[in-house]
C-alpha cells in the first residue's frame, strides 16, 4: 500500500482567550503560528492524517513532503526513518494508516494501551493571582481536575519576586478550588537551591502535584544541587530527560519525575520504558491541533510510567480541533479512542474557516 498524494493545509486556529495569557501579562504572539496539518492518500483508498511541526519554516516542509510519496505503509520500518523527513509526522500518518488497514487503533500498533483514561492538566501560561483563579475555576466547570501553569517572567526580577509570583498564583486557585491538583513549571528560573527550598516551604499545605523544572538546567555539575534540592523539600520534582541523560538524573537522585519526549512516537515510549525500569514515574507532552493531539492520546495510554497528569496543549486551546470527532472531558482525562487507526478525521469546514495556504504533492 503505497502514498500517491499528500496534501498539506496551512492553517491559523486563534487561541481561546487568555488561555496562555491575560491582559496584564499579554503574549500576543505566543501559539499564535500558523500551523501544518497534513492528509495522506494511499492507492488503496486509505487516508491518513498527521501534524508537521508547526515550528519548521514552511519552505523546509514544501520541499520535504514529496519524500513521503510512493513509500509503502505496510513495509516500511519506523524504528529507522533516519532518511524519511519529518519522521515524526511521518510515522503518525503511518500508523493512522496501518491501523485503519487493520481495523485496529494506533494505540495496539504501539504495544498496547495501559490505560483507557488519560488524566491531564489545563495547561496555561502567565497571568495575575486574580485571573489565574479565574481561568482555573472556568476549568473545573468544563470538567479539569489539574492546573498546570507557566510561572515567572521577566517583570519578576528578584528572588522574593519570583517567589511570590507563584505562590500568590497558587494560593488565589486553593481559595476558591481547594481540591484542584496544581502543578507550578517554573522553567528553570528560580536558578537557586535555597530560592526553591524557600518557595517549597511557603507552598506548604497546598495540594501540589510536584515542582517542574525548579533552578538552573541540569549539567554534570549541577546535578548535587539538584539532589540537594529533591532532599531538603517535601515537593516532588520533575524535569525533562532523554536517553543517557535520565540514566545520570537516576544516578545522582535528581528527579523524582521524568517528563520524556522525543521526535517519534517509539523513541517517546522508549524512554517511558527506560523511566519506568528505573522506577521513575512522570509525564510527558503534546502541544498541537486536534490531529496530534489525537496521536499524543495514542502515546500517552501506552506509557508505562505515566503516573502525572499528561500535559495536553490542544483541544481546550484553540477555538476549534479541526477534526470532525470530539476530545470530551471527564473525571479530568480523556478517554482514548477505540476507533481504527487515530480515530479522528478531518473537518474540512473547519479547515477553510481557518485555512491559511495549501499544496497538493502527488
Amino acid at each position: 500500500m503505497k502514498i500517491t498524494r499528500v496534501k498539506l493545509y496551512v492553517v491559523n486556529v486563534p487561541e481561546c482567550r487568555w488561555w496562555w495569557s491575560d491582559d496584564v501579562y499579554g503574549q500576543p504572539a505566543h501559539q499564535r503560528a500558523d500551523h501544518k496539518v497534513v492528509e495522506v492518500e494511499t492507492d488503496q483508498g486509505l487516508t491518513g492524517l498527521t501534524e508537521v511541526s508547526y515550528t519548521a519554516p514552511l519552505e523546509t516542509i514544501q520541499n520535504a513532503l514529496p519524500a513521503w510519496i510512493g513509500q509503502d505503509i505496510l513495509t516500511i520500518n519506523l524504528a529507522d526513518l533516519k532518511d524519511i523527513p519529518f519522521p515524526g509526522a511521518f510515522e503518525q500518518a503511518v500508523l493512522d494508516l496501518r491501523g485503519q488497514a487493520l481495523g485496529v487503533p494506533v494505540h495496539q500498533l504501539l504495544g498496547g494501551r495501559l490505560r483507557d483514561r488519560v488524566f491531564i492538566t489545563q495547561c496555561t501560561g502567565y497571568k495575575t493571582p486574580e485571573h489565574t483563579a479565574e481561568d482555573a475555576k472556568g476549568g473545573w466547570e468544563r470538567g479539569f481536575r489539574a492546573y498546570k501553569m507557566k510561572c515567572i517572567t521577566a517583570a519578576e526580577k528578584t528572588p522574593e519576586a519570583r517567589i511570590r509570583y507563584v505562590t500568590e498564583r497558587v494560593e488565589a486557585i486553593h481559595r476558591v478550588l481547594p481540591d484542584m491538583l496544581v502543578r507550578p513549571d517554573i522553567r528553570w528560573r528560580l536558578e537557586e537551591v535555597w530560592v526553591a527550598q524557600e518557595l517549597a516551604r511557603r507552598l506548604d499545605g497546598h495540594l501540589l502535584d510536584s515542582l517542574e523544572s525548579p533552578i538552573r538546567r541540569r549539567t554534570p555539575a549541577s546535578l548535587p544541587e539538584w539532589r540537594r534540592l529533591r532532599q531538603t523539600i517535601r515537593l516532588p520534582i520533575g524535569d525533562h530527560v532523554n536517553g543517557q541523560d535520565l540514566i545520570a538524573a537516576f544516578q545522582a537522585e535528581a528527579l523524582d519525575y521524568a517528563i520524556v519526549g522525543a521526535e517519534t512516537a517509539g523513541e517517546t515510549l522508549h524512554q517511558s520504558r527506560l523511566a519506568h525500569q528505573l522506577g521513575l514515574g512522570g509525564w510527558s507532552q503534546t502541544v498541537a491541533y486536534g490531529p496530534g493531539a489525537a496521536m499524543g492520546l495514542h502515546v500517552a495510554a501506552c506509557m508505562p510510567h505515566l503516573t502525572r497528569p499528561y500535559d495536553m496543549v490542544g483541544p481546550m486551546v484553540w477555538q476549534d480541533t479541526l477534526v470532525n470527532e470530539p476530545f470530551p472531558i471527564e473525571e479530568g482525562g480523556f478517554s482514548v479512542p477505540d476507533r481504527p487507526g487515530l480515530g479522528y478525521t478531518l473537518n474540512h469546514e473547519a479547515v477553510a474557516k481557518y485555512l491559511v495556504g495549501q499544496q497538493t504533492f502527488e
